[in-house]
């Protein structure tokens, strides 16, 4: 196992997530990536905050709190847009105290999550079958899936399919999307993206029907072990609160906190 030091993983997973915000937004036909002066804002779909995202890249408190906000609410405010922030809480203190003062919403506080070494196979249980996608009917399965399975969660269904429009924008080298089939039928999923020699395990999701059988986790030992196999030195995820016990079991180790906040677009009278 590769040696790194805990400072290296804080940069590297901010580094990895920072890369998933762009790559998300790339798969919309008609996206906005601004990158200037420390500051990520990438527009996606639709209106939703989850589909539109904020962050800080500098290893500082910079821009300022102040101005992030100021200059986030001016792009995403001229577009009809809602955005979310993703707060690194190692180095973000100030913007997580000025998100809480501006009264956004806060979706989750969560864990930061890091995987070492790669995981133990486990055998096919039955009638299921885990894959790795290489086609795009294997992307379509994977995006059905998700929008099924987050809806459930809070994203609303238009623009769930809105984001995965084009699902074959997935099918790139450095993304690795794992689908369950039970019995034939697409159920569950996870998806890793390759970045700066590590690799992130994000969208990961099962239908309401077939979830408490351990699918999520086995898509998700998939992604990393594919992952580790591509080169990753380590595997990390930002957990929620109902997955990170699951995590924790897998052998997946808290390293941050990565709080999120939604802005809501209002439309001005």
């Amino acid at each position: 196992m590769t040696s790194i030091s805990n400072n290296d993983l804080l940069s590297l997973g901010d580094l990895n997530l920072a890369e998933f915000n762009r790559e998300f937004a790339r798969w919309n036909e008609r996206y906005e990536i601004i990158e200037s002066d420390d500051l990520l804002m990438t527009l996606g779909a639709d209106a939703f905050p989850g589909a539109n995202f904020v962050m800080r890249l500098a290893p500082a408190c910079t821009p300022s709190a102040n101005e992030l906000l100021d200059r986030a609410m001016a792009f995403f405010q001229a577009r009809q847009r809602g955005f979310s922030i993703h707060v690194r809480r190692h180095i973000d203190t100030d913007l997580e105290a000025a998100c809480e003062a501006a009264g956004m919403f806060k979706v989750g506080n969560s864990a930061g999550m890091c995987l070492d070494t790669p995981l133990p196979d486990k055998p096919e249980d039955g009638s299921v079958q885990v894959r790795v996608i290489e086609e795009r009917q294997g992307a379509v399965d994977f995006a059905d899936v998700t929008v099924a399975s987050y809806k459930s969660l809070g994203l609303p269904e238009e623009t769930g399919k809105k984001m995965f429009a084009a699902p074959e924008r997935m099918l790139k080298p450095h993304i690795v999307p794992v689908v369950a089939y039970d019995h034939g039928v697409p159920v569950s999923v996870a998806m890793a993206l390759m970045s700066h020699g590590i690799a992130g395990i994000y969208w990961v999701g099962t239908v309401e029907t077939h979830r408490r059988r351990g699918l999520a986790e086995r898509c998700t030992r998939i992604a990393g072990n594919r992952a580790f196999a591509m080169g990753a030195t380590r595997v990390v995820l930002q957990a929620s609160h109902m997955g990170e016990p699951v995590y924790q079991g897998m052998g997946y180790r808290e390293f941050t906190r990565y709080p999120w906040y939604m802005w809501f677009y209002k439309k001005r009278g």
